[in-house]
């Protein structure tokens, strides 16, 4: 404190001598020599003053950017590896010492066994080129078998597809002609029916076979033109007689020659069961027939059939005539209407090249007879009328391809 009290007389003393100066000074040289005087004493004074506190800065200053957790080590990795390496250092002290007890135990039973050394070096090469050997075989036998199982593969393929070929599949049937949806088969005669028409119907059916055997031939050049403009083995359908005859024609080339052709055809029409008086080329049967489609949809008819066969040296034929009744229709009994078919089959001999074949001429027709001019119009004989005018084509393809699968599963047998 007697220090400034000090400094503040002398300032004030240099201040008196200034204005006692006889020299007239400006403003700014007064005030220029004043701080050039004053300098080392402000400086002294600041010095001397009272160091004021420092004042707090807003909160909101930038914080250290990382913070340390309380538990960090920094060496923990030093120390797993550290840790790990004396892990390791005790397991390789205890493999050497595995080790060691090995080599003890081989060496004694080494020491045990020199005498019978090249005995057994013998007896493991003798073994070794034995199994060199078997090895070899079993290579060689293995390779073998892969070829047959190869070759034996290929076989069986040959041999399904074969049998696709030559087996008969009527379930194909629909896949290959679509519209043919109908199912034919032979049955026992209905009940009910009166037989002591039979012996009548069977007169004029004789008669029809003869007069369908002298109208084969011109029938069948008439109708071979168009035949030839469709594809082999698709029925022809039309209408004749003003629309109510129906008429389908159907022909087949098979590799084949005739003699051989007809009989396949005479062992199929005899393969059917039914009340047969057969003599020499003629068969006279009544049966019972069912028709049935896709759509559960049956009809049983009563059915008389004569059929005569005419073996001649450029030519075979097959003529039948038949007779048949509706009798249930979708399970009603149906009555006022029956049904005349007239049929043939036509074997002729093919020259194609060398080999021996024939052609097969088919036709199916079928003329609806009402008793009553009423029943014209009658929705129930029109749709079994419809019924049997669809089953047509099935059965005329029926026919070529059964026949057809007995001339080739003769020819596998022979």
């Amino acid at each position: 404190m007697r220090e400034a009290e000090s400094l503040q007389e002398t300032l004030e003393f240099l201040d008196e001598a200034l204005r006692g100066v006889d020299v007239t000074l400006d403003g700014d040289d007064i005030s220029s020599l004043k701080s050039s005087l004053l300098e080392p004493f402000e400086q002294e004074l600041d010095l001397l003053a009272p160091i004021a506190p420092p004042q707090e800065g807003p909160r909101h200053q930038s914080e250290p950017r990382g913070r340390r957790k309380k538990n960090y080590n920094q060496n923990k990795a030093r120390q797993e590896r550290h840790a790990e390496l004396v892990k390791l250092r005790g397991e390789v002290e205890n493999l050497e010492f595995t080790l060691k007890r090995l080599e003890t135990i081989r060496g004694k039973r080494c020491s045990g066994s020199l005498g019978h050394k090249g005995k057994e070096t013998n007896g493991k090469s003798a073994w070794k080129e034995a199994c060199v050997r078997q090895l070899k075989r079993r290579l060689r036998a293995e390779r073998e078998n892969m070829h047959l199982r190869k070759c034996i593969e290929k076989d069986k393929q040959l041999v399904k597809s074969m049998q696709n070929l030559l087996v008969t599949r009527p379930a194909l049937w629909n896949m290959v002609y679509p519209g043919t949806r109908q199912h034919t088969r032979r049955i026992e005669i209905p009940t009910g029916y009166m037989r002591e028409m039979a012996d009548l119907i069977f007169d004029e059916l004789a008669v029809g076979v003869e007069a369908s055997y002298r109208e084969v031939e011109g029938l069948d050049r008439a109708v071979s033109p168009l035949l030839a403009c469709l594809p082999t083995c698709e029925p022809l359908l039309r209408h004749a007689i003003n629309g109510r005859r129906i008429e389908a024609f159907c022909y087949n080339d098979v590799p084949f020659g005739m003699t051989e052709t007809g009989n396949a055809w005479w062992r199929y029409w005899n393969s059917y069961r039914g009340e047969v008086d057969s003599v020499d080329d003629v068969v006279t049967e009544s049966f019972g027939w069912e028709i049935s489609d896709a759509a559960n949809t049956s009809a049983t008819f009563y059915v008389q059939q004569i059929l005569r066969r005419h073996v001649e040296n450029h030519r075979t034929v097959f003529v039948w005539n038949g007779y048949f009744e509706p009798f249930l229709f979708k399970g009603k009994r149906i009555r006022g209407v029956y049904y005349r078919e007239q049929s043939y089959v036509l074997i002729k001999p093919i020259t194609q090249g060398k080999e021996e074949s024939s052609r097969v001429s088919s036709c199916e027709m079928i003329t609806p007879y009402i008793l009553e001019p009423s029943m014209d119009n009658d929705p129930t004989v029109a749709a079994v009328t419809k019924f049997v005018v669809s089953s047509m084509s099935s059965d005329i393809i029926t026919w070529n391809e059964m026949v057809e699968s007995l001339l080739l599963d003769q020819a596998r047998q022979n």
